[in-house]
């Protein structure tokens, strides 16, 4: 694998990087293969939804991590949500499909552990549907434990995992 760095998009204060991370983001969480594992209802993201998403993200806490090649290119993002309250969220991690099986996940959930760490949290959460399998595997093999079922999350019906790693 090339080369491959981690860069915050802060896509509220930056419109560049808004224009860039919207048309990758909605191919990553609509490919056939991840939508099942990141849309509850099933549907595919709507432009204008991940748009606003986007553009009001921090008011809620939100973060956008993308992981470049060496030519800046968006292989694959991870959505995390951070606050004082609540704790530090693991909300979404994707990765183009053609470029899965690359370690660019697993890369993007140690990302997350590492900024956890650097502002002061000492665990990390993460929700997943009980059959995204690949998923449940990286993050056991990354420290992480089931502490929680969440029945019925996805319209047809299907369980979530809840998992943390303490740090």
């Amino acid at each position: 694998m090339s080369p491959v760095t981690i860069k915050e998009f802060v896509p509220q204060d930056r419109p560049e990087e808004k224009s860039k991370l919207l048309p990758v983001f909605l191919e990553i969480w609509n490919a056939p293969e991840n939508l099942m594992y990141l849309s509850p209802t099933l549907l595919p993201f709507e432009p204008d939804v991940v748009e606003s998403w986007l553009q009001h993200h921090k008011e809620h806490g939100g973060r956008y991590f993308c992981a470049l090649d060496d030519l800046g290119e968006i292989l694959g993002v991870l959505v995390v949500k951070v606050n004082s309250l609540d704790g530090f969220e693991i909300y979404g991690v994707g990765v183009l499909p053609h470029r899965k099986g690359e370690g660019l996940g697993r890369l993007l959930v140690k990302h997350a552990v590492e900024v956890a760490i650097f502002l002061g949290f000492k665990d990390v959460r993460a929700l997943v549907f009980a059959d995204n399998a690949a998923m449940l595997c990286l993050l056991v093999r990354l420290g992480f434990i089931s502490t929680a079922m969440q029945y019925h999350m996805r319209s047809d019906g299907a369980d979530a995992v809840v998992l943390k790693t303490y740090l």
